[in-house]
């Protein structure tokens, strides 16, 4: 009797289950159906990106949307190459004597005019709207107190501005110590790049050849 009882138990309960299955289900069915009557479309959940595999290394691939940064393509540029500005050499390769020593100056120098060409190369080159350095700038006053010309030269490339300051270029002095060079002119070789004076020529007046 009671394995009847417990075999009919075991029916109910599986009929029971499979009535609830069939109304799961058909509930699911029903709310597809009635979505669909809707227009609402049902999608499945997204499945993970797969992963491929880089040098040996699991490398996780980005979502569809994701936006992966880029570099600009850069053409190649050549290098630029900037002029290098080199110094000019001085107009005379061989000057008579150097300006070192202003204290002795006077005395070389005077030894030097006998009527021939004088160079005098600047060991410190001054600026060519300055006046002349002391004793020189003596002996340049005296050539123009005297009727000579003192008249600039530039190079390395043309110069500009070189007019109208001469009055300032060179210091007085007693003329007496220095009418040696009252037969002479003088021409200034300026640098035009460094707007400097780096030789001074002296050269005997024509006029008095």
């Amino acid at each position: 009797m009671n394995t009847v009882r417990g075999t009919m138990a075991i029916f109910i309960m599986l009929a029971s289950a499979g009535t609830s299955g069939d109304l799961l289900a058909q509930t699911g069915n029903d709310a597809s159906a009635g979505a669909a009557g809707r227009g609402v479309r049902i999608l499945p959940p997204e499945s993970p990106a797969p992963t491929t595999v880089a040098n040996g290394q699991p490398v996780q691939q980005a979502p569809a949307h994701a936006v992966t940064p880029t570099s600009a393509a850069v053409p190649g540029k050549q290098a630029m190459t900037l002029p290098i500005l080199k110094s000019c050499d001085r107009p005379m390769a061989k000057p008579t004597l150097r300006f070192d020593d202003p204290t002795k100056f006077d005395r070389a120098f005077r030894t030097k005019l006998r009527g021939r060409a004088v160079v005098v190369d600047m060991e410190t080159p001054y600026p060519a709207d300055r006046e002349a350095p002391a004793p020189l700038g003596a002996w340049l006053n005296e050539i123009k107190q005297s009727g000579g010309t003192v008249s600039v030269a530039p190079y390395c490339q043309k110069g500009r501005g070189f007019g109208g300051f001469f009055a300032k270029l060179f210091g007085g002095g007693p003329a007496e110590p220095y009418k040696a060079v009252r037969r002479y002119d003088a021409v200034l070789h300026v640098d035009a790049v460094d707007q400097v004076v780096t030789q001074v020529e002296f050269t005997p007046r024509k006029a008095a050849q």
